[in-house]
Parts: structure tokens; sequence; C-alpha cells
């Protein structure tokens, strides 16, 4: 029976409905109505349905990953694709070491790329420069620098084919360094005034020069003689000078030098050097080296002048006494040159070194021709210098550059200079390696031409 209140199911027995409590009678019926069997319409079904809401199903809760111990990051590993993943903990300087090798191996390889070299193999600074202090009497360095003519070039057969040791160099350099501070310290007690061009010559030449040397001696042939790189020097300084009157002519040489200037300097090489005699890799990075050294030295000379000695004297003549003015004069002069000395290393020689030896590694022994000018190769690793210099020389195109950039400029261009130079020099040295070689062959053929034909005729029968 049902209860005629609610419709709930109630037991004969039950006095009260189990659900709404409403009476029911002693059989099981309300005593004032009558059972009825509830009936669910088709509107109402709708309703009731719409009324229950479906429980939703039971969702675990996402598992949190452990937290990495302190100092420790999540790598994942891979073995192959497809393949089981494993995470590992590793220390966090690790990955950000791992990370910065990365970008560096990338970067290196996309400048050896553009500049057509190979990783360098078998080089290290303590070995290549380990000469640098040993001593080295009078005699050996007059033959170390008695070369390049007929009589004192060596034969290829016993030219050094792995890193060279230099060391002239460095007595170069202390030479030139010794004069400077002696110079200086003579003027500062005496004042005299005829000390200032001397002054100002020995700090201008005396680091392009040493850095001339120092490729000098890179150059394993030994085939090229110092009147040579004497007349290159003197051509890198008119093309300095000229570079340099262009630029003050033309407001747009003026915005960019790394164009004109290193276009000015390997004009130069290719003026002076046009003999076929020359066709080693290693003789285009002396004479370029060359003709940089003496653009650096002119150059330095011209901004020691004119951007600091006569501007401060000129101005200090206004504002206090004549030898005071030379004195303020003097010292910024002495600045300028110490600065520039110090950058020389990483620009005009070296980069002027890298132009010229890239162009020779088409030219070798054959005569100069426009053709290579124009090939792919020579003018992706010529981007390489004039690159690097508009780079260093970025104050001139946006003079608002604070001094931190600039010097993270100049940091940045010098070291990448010096690594695709060594990259050239490598290339250079196997070069060397390889005509060994191929003289050696020549020789071994010659030998047996001349014994064979002997040996074939004392076997054949009598």
């Amino acid at each position: 029976m049902y209860c005629a209140k609610c419709g709930t199911e109630c037991l004969p027995e039950f006095k009260f409905c189990k659900s709404c409590g409403a009476p029911v009678g002693a059989n099981g019926s309300s005593p004032s109505a009558t059972v009825t069997t509830p009936q669910m319409t088709p509107q109402a079904a709708p309703q009731v349905a719409a009324n229950v809401q479906a429980a939703a199903p039971y969702q675990a809760p996402a598992a949190q990953a452990p937290a990495p111990p302190p100092g420790m990051v999540p790598v994942l590993y891979q073995a192959y694709p497809g393949g089981p993943q494993q995470v590992y903990y590793v220390p966090a300087q690790n990955v950000q070491a791992h990370a910065r090798a990365g970008f560096l191996e990338s970067l290196q390889s996309r400048i050896r790329e553009l500049a057509s070299t190979d990783k360098l193999e078998g080089f290290s600074l303590g070995q290549t420069f380990s000469e640098t202090f040993k001593r080295h009497g009078s005699d050996a360095v007059e033959e170390y620098m008695m070369v390049g003519s007929s009589r004192t070039t060596p034969p290829i057969d016993v030219v050094e084919t792995g890193w060279p040791r230099p060391w002239m160099f460095f007595r170069l350099l202390m030479l030139f360094v010794i004069a400077f501070v002696v110079l200086y310290v003579v003027w500062k007690f005496t004042a005299n005034t005829p000390l200032v061009p001397a002054i100002m010559i020995m700090g201008a030449f005396a680091v392009p020069l040493a850095t001339l040397v120092l490729l000098f001696e890179m150059n394993t042939p030994r085939n090229v003689s110092l009147l040579l790189v004497g007349k290159l020097f003197v051509m890198g300084g008119l093309a300095a000078l000229c570079a340099v009157s262009f630029e003050y002519m033309f407001a747009i040489a003026g915005k960019v030098p790394g164009i004109v200037e290193e276009t000015a300097k390997l004009a130069a090489v290719l003026l002076v050097v046009r003999s076929t005699r020359y066709k080693y890799e290693l003789n285009g990075i002396l004479f370029g080296a060359a003709v940089g050294a003496g653009f650096a030295s002119f150059e330095t000379s011209f901004y020691g002048l004119v951007n600091a000695f006569l501007p401060t004297l000129i101005q200090g003549l206004q504002q206090m006494q004549a030898p005071q003015a030379i004195n303020a004069a003097m010292q910024s002069m002495v600045d300028n040159l110490v600065v520039r000395g110090v950058l020389a290393p990483f620009g005009h020689v070296a980069w002027t070194a890298i132009a010229a030896g890239a162009f020779w590694r088409l030219k070798r022994d054959q005569p100069t021709s426009p053709s290579m000018l124009l090939d792919t190769r020579f003018l992706k690793a010529f981007a390489i210098p004039v690159a690097m210099h508009t780079l260093w020389d970025a104050s001139v195109i946006f003079p608002n550059l604070s001094t931190v950039v600039n010097i993270c400029l100049w940091i940045g261009t010098g070291v990448t200079t010096w690594y695709v130079l060594f990259g050239l020099i490598q290339q250079g040295l196997r070069q060397v390696k390889d005509m060994q070689q191929a003289q050696l062959q020549r020789t071994l053929d010659h030998v047996e031409a001349a014994i064979l034909p002997q040996g074939a005729a004392a076997m054949q029968p009598q």
C-alpha cells in the first residue's frame, strides 16, 4: 500500500508513513482517504530529472612532483627517441655552464664557417709563448732577423710546421716601453718641450710594431725580408693619412670607418706586393699586419697630437700660464697614447692581417685579379674585420653609448678577431706541411725514375 499524502510505499503493519508521518488506517489505509497509487505524468518526468543532479565522476588529485634538493635542478634524460624517460637532479651551476658552453661552441662554429677555417688543434698559449722569457744571445737575434733573401730563406723541407714559439716581439716591446718611460720621466723633471715629439713617437709605435714582429715570427717559411715589411709599414701609414683625409672631407665616410679604412689598407697591400713569389697564406697575414701596424702607428700619432695635445694646450693657455698648459696637454697626450697602446693588438694590425690572409688563401702564387676580390670565400672572411672595426667604433655612430658598453664591445671584438686570426695561421701552417709532403713526393719520384731504369736494364738478359 501507499501513503495517500506522499505516495510512499508502506507495509501493512505501519500506522504512520515513514516519509511524511501521516497516519494510515489500521489496515494500512487512511480513515479519511482511499489509497491511490500516484501516477507519474510524462510532463513531470523531465522536471524530476532536472531536479536530480548527476554525480560527477571521482578524480584523484594530481600527484605533485617532489621538490628538488637545494641547489639542484631536474634534467630529463632519454637514451633514444621513444625510449623511457628518467629525471635526474644535477647542480644548477653545471646546467648553466653546459648552456654557456653550448652557446660559445655554436658561436665559434658560426665564426669558423664565415671565415672558412677549422677548429684550433694543438694550440696552447702557454706553449706558444714558452720561449718569450728565455734568454737568447745577440747572435741568435741577428740570425733570427736576417731572413727573406735568396740566400737566407730556408728550403721548404726544413720549415717548421708546428705552432711557432715567438720571442723577439717581447724584446722589442720592452725596448720601446723603456724608452717611452725614460723620456717621460726626463720630461717630468726638466719640462723640456723638444721631448714631446719623441715621447709621442715612442708611445704610438711601440705596441703596433711589437705586434707586427709577433706575426713576423709566425711566418714560418721565413721568406719575407725586413725591407719589404718596412715598405708595407710606410704604405700603411700613407693609407691611414689618406683614409682619415677622406673621412674628414666626406661625412658619410666618417660614419662607416670600418669599410673605408679596411678597404684602404687592403688596397695598400695589393699595391705593394704584386710578385707571385710569395705564395703562402702566412705571407699574406704578415703583409696585412705590416700595413695595419703602420696605419695604427700613424693614426695614434695623429690622435695623440690633434685630439689630445693641441686641444688641451689651446684650452689651457686661456685659463693658466704656458708651463701649466703644456704640462696638462702633455699629460692628456700620454693618457691617450697609453690607452691606444693597450688596445692596439686587437685593432688595425689584426684586422688587416685577417683581410690579407683571406685574400692570399685564394691568390697564392697567381697574379692578383679582380675575380679574387669578388670571390664569396674572400668576401665572407673580409666581412669579419669590417664588422669588428665597425663594432669597435660603435661610439662614432652612437655617441651616447656608455663606457661599459664600449669596453664590452672592445673585449668581444678583440677576442673574436684573434680567434679568427689564429684559425688562419693554422691554415697557413697546414699549407706549408702539405707543400713539404708534395716536395718529398716529388723527390721520391725523381729518385725512383733515376734508379728503376738502371735496375731494369741490369736485369735484361745479355
